[in-house]
C-alpha cells in the first residue's frame, strides 16, 4: 500500500512540476516578445549596442540563465566571433570581422594574459640559473622562479629538464631538497 501512495505522489509531484516549467516558458516568451517590441535583444543588450546588464558566468560570458539559445532549442550557445554572423548582419554591411566592432581594436586571439610576459621559457630561466651558479638547489631555484615574477611551481620544469636530460639531480643528504647541476 505504501509503494501505491509514493507512487501517486511522485506522479503528481511531476505533473505540478511540468505545469511550472510551462507557466516559465509562457513567462520567457512574453518576456522575449516585450525585449523584441523594445529593440533589446534577449541576452540583455540593446539592440543600437550598449552595455551588457545583468550578472555575467565564467569567462564574462551571461549566466546560463539568461541565454535565449536555452528556451529557443538551438543547441549549445557559441562564443564571440565563433561560427557564422547572424542572419542579415551581411546584408547590411555590418559584421566585417569575428564579432568585433569596425573601430574596436583587436584582442590577442586565445592565448593567456601572461603567455608573452617573459623573454624566456620556464625552462630556459632555471637552465640559465643553473649554469651561472655552477649548480643549484632546489629552494634557490624555487626562490628565482618566484622573484622573477612567475606563476606556477618551478619543480614542475625541474621534472621536466631531468628527465629529459638537460639537468642532473642529485639528492641532498640529510635536507629535504635536490641540487641540480648542468651534465
Amino acid at each position: 500500500m505504501a509503494t501505491k501512495s509514493n507512487a501517486s505522489e511522485l506522479t503528481r509531484l511531476v505533473t505540478q512540476l511540468r505545469q511550472e516549467r510551462q507557466q516559465h516558458l509562457d513567462a520567457i516568451a512574453e518576456i522575449d516578445a516585450t525585449f523584441q517590441a523594445f529593440g533589446i535583444a534577449a541576452g540583455g543588450t540593446r539592440a543600437a549596442g550598449g552595455k551588457k546588464p545583468g550578472p555575467k558566468g565564467k569567462r564574462g560570458r551571461p549566466a546560463a540563465t539568461e541565454t535565449a539559445g536555452a528556451t529557443k532549442g538551438k543547441g549549445k550557445r557559441r562564443g564571440p566571433g565563433k561560427g557564422k554572423a547572424k542572419a542579415g548582419a551581411k546584408a547590411k554591411g555590418k559584421g566585417k570581422g569575428k564579432g568585433r566592432a569596425a573601430g574596436a581594436p583587436k584582442k590577442g586571439g586565445g592565448r593567456s594574459p601572461w603567455s608573452s610576459k617573459f623573454p624566456m621559457t620556464g625552462d630556459e630561466l632555471i637552465l640559465a640559473f643553473v649554469k651561472d651558479k655552477g649548480g643549484a638547489t632546489t629552494e634557490e631555484i624555487r626562490k628565482h622562479w618566484e622573484t622573477s615574477g612567475r606563476r606556477g611551481k618551478a619543480e614542475n620544469n625541474l621534472t621536466t629538464l631531468v628527465k629529459s636530460g638537460k639537468l642532473k639531480r642529485t639528492k641532498l643528504e640529510n635536507k629535504p631538497g635536490s641540487n641540480y647541476t648542468i651534465p
